[in-house]
């Protein structure tokens, strides 16, 4: 798909991207599932809470771009999580 691979990290129904902007892959991982479908930027999306399992189920790679928007103060393993975002970048 055209556009950059972006993992939405925390991700939700509302979305922080501009209305008019599309990305090739765009995965959602939340903790809510009718939530996420509700995203209408996401192209997939995982429910996952990272506090208990705090590795990102991608690959190595898989993405362009991470983002996260308010919620890293919620995560109690912030630095694993950011390993794998590493990871997966």
């Amino acid at each position: 798909q055209p556009g950059p691979h972006v993992l939405d990290l925390c991700s939700s129904w509302v979305s922080h991207y501009p209305p008019e902007w599309r990305g090739g892959r765009v995965a959602g991982l939340g903790m809510n599932a009718e939530e996420l479908a509700q995203n209408p930027h996401l192209t997939e999306h995982t429910v996952q809470d990272l506090n208990a399992e705090p590795t990102l189920p991608y690959a190595d790679g898989s993405f362009d771009v991470v983002t996260n928007c308010a919620s890293v103060d919620y995560l109690i393993k912030p630095r694993e999580v950011f390993e794998e975002v590493r990871r997966v970048l």
